[in-house]
């Protein structure tokens, strides 16, 4: 078993033991590698300043690993473990700067200079995506949606990013994940880890048998996965988790396939990855996975960890709870015996706020869900105070099954599922409304409808909206789906 974690920094190996590998991967990169371009302002993974690149071999997986761009600021570095870590200044190669320095200077994107790296890093991680040719403004947009800038403007920013041209010289890839450094990460990755520092555990197991046995003899244990919501708290001076558990050396979690009905993906499967998955399957899923989260927190932050964190936000849940979801969790009672697996129903897991159905050393492996059937109708929308990365105010996902094909007259719904975030202390179904969607829909049903969902709900107000606006705004939503559908 190891007692450290492997990485790469700029193609240099580190094996990191101790305090290090506690410490997050920003203060790490800046006080003990000496690499200060790595900017840290937030500390939330909000404003992008910290962004580096980061490929991580996948268990089980044979092709070179994918450069992505990722928040360095709420990572630990022991979560790094088995990753090809590159900052901004690995990006020059001899006295040539890297086509997005070399854009963001030609563009003048660049004033103080306190968030120019953070910019470099994320216009080279959508270089990694997309290859050498340009890229339309939406697409560029989409890709600095992380980064915040106090004074330069956007417009040059943005326009670096669409004239940016890609170098095989500069290319990433080939320059750091070398055959040598892909091997060595390889060969560690077959053993497990076992990080110990003063009272704290963080423990990475090769198999579900022995995630499960350490499960069910620290009870109080913290699965981390992209540690998007854990690192936050953490550096606002909040405790560290005394016991860590990570699957990223569990080969069967980073699974995801299509099924004949459905969608199974892994509890280490990232949000990117799920959205390309979806674009054939559940393309409405797909495009609502464009609206929130920047791609640094979508590159690392996964479904179940949006599950497991549970908050009545969550921006996947409503779209969950109206696609037939089911958790799958397995166990190891006692810490012995065979491994003890079960589905709960995603209607069934949540019994109070952040409060989930799951027994003491349950862990979550994967998640099913159906896929859209041609007959269903599905729309999912968000309302939020800003339209990019921002916390949902009122999220709502409709599920309308119709009679036969849309042609002439009425329309006829044999099926409805109806869920909204942000209305209760959990993400809800709401079955009266469902059973009054079914049968002939129409202008004057869609509003009978409407008024009953903003009686139906009883929301708390906070600092997003007052309660009365949360009401009003959930009937509105409805209202939006509804005119689509009788007018789209």
């Amino acid at each position: 078993m190891r007692d450290h974690a492997l990485l790469h920094v700029n193609g240099v190996p580190c094996q990191v033991r101790g305090h290090e590998a506690f410490m997050m991967l920003a203060d790490w990169l800046r006080k003990r590698r000496g690499l200060p371009g790595t900017k840290i302002v937030c500390a939330e993974g909000d404003c992008g300043a910290c962004t580096v690149l980061r490929a991580r071999e996948v268990p089980g997986e044979a092709s070179p690993p994918r450069f992505d761009a990722m928040n360095s600021c709420i990572a630990l570095v022991a979560q790094m473990d088995g990753s090809h870590v590159v900052t901004v200044e690995g990006m020059q190669v001899g006295e040539d700067l890297a086509p997005a320095q070399e854009a963001m200077r030609r563009c003048h994107g660049s004033q103080c200079g306190f968030c120019t790296p953070g910019f470099v890093m994320a216009i080279s991680g959508m270089l990694e995506q997309h290859g050498p040719g340009p890229v339309h403004a939406r697409c560029a947009r989409n890709h600095l949606t992380g980064n915040l800038c106090r004074c330069t403007g956007y417009a040059p920013i943005v326009e670096a990013a669409c004239t940016v041209r890609a170098s095989e010289r500069h290319a990433v890839g080939p320059r750091y994940a070398t055959t040598s450094a892909i091997a060595a990460a390889r060969a560690a990755q077959a053993e497990s880890m076992h990080l110990e520092h003063e009272g704290l555990r963080f423990f990475a197991p090769v198999t579900l048998r022995e995630a499960c046995t350490f499960a069910a003899k620290h009870p109080d244990l913290r699965v981390v996965g992209a540690s998007t919501d854990l690192g936050v708290p953490i550096n606002k001076g909040r405790p560290m988790p005394r016991a860590m558990l990570s699957l990223h050396l569990v080969p069967e979690v980073h699974e995801s396939r299509l099924t004949r009905t459905g969608v199974h993906v892994g509890a280490r499967v990232s949000l990117s990855r799920l959205r390309h998955l979806c674009e054939d399957a559940v393309p409405e899923f797909s495009r609502f996975l464009d609206l929130f989260a920047s791609p640094q927190i979508k590159n690392v932050a996964t479904l179940v960890g949006n599950i497991a964190t549970g908050s009545p936000i969550g921006d996947t849940l409503p779209f969950l709870l109206v696609a037939g979801a089911q958790v799958h969790v397995a166990s190891r009672p006692g810490g012995q015996g065979p491994l003890q697996k079960r589905a709960i129903p995603m209607t069934e897991l949540y019994r109070g706020y952040r409060q989930l159905a799951l027994q003491p050393g349950e862990i979550i492996t994967h998640v099913t869900f159906d896929r859209t059937p041609p007959q269903q109708t599905l729309r999912l929308l968000k309302v939020s105070q800003r339209k990019d990365l921002d916390i949902s105010t009122v999220s709502a996902a409709y599920a309308v099954t119709w009679q036969g094909k849309r042609g002439r007259g009425p329309r006829q719904i044999v099926e409805a599922r109806v869920a909204y975030g942000g209305v209760a202390a959990t993400p809800i179904r709401m079955p009266e409304v469902e059973r009054a969607l079914v049968g002939e829909f129409s202008a004057a049903r869609a509003e009978e409808v409407a008024q009953l969902i903003g009686r139906s709900i009883r929301p708390l107000s906070d600092v997003r909206g007052t309660a009365a606006y949360r009401s009003v705004l959930a009937a509105n939503l409805f209202r939006q789906f509804a005119g689509e559908v009788l007018h789209g």
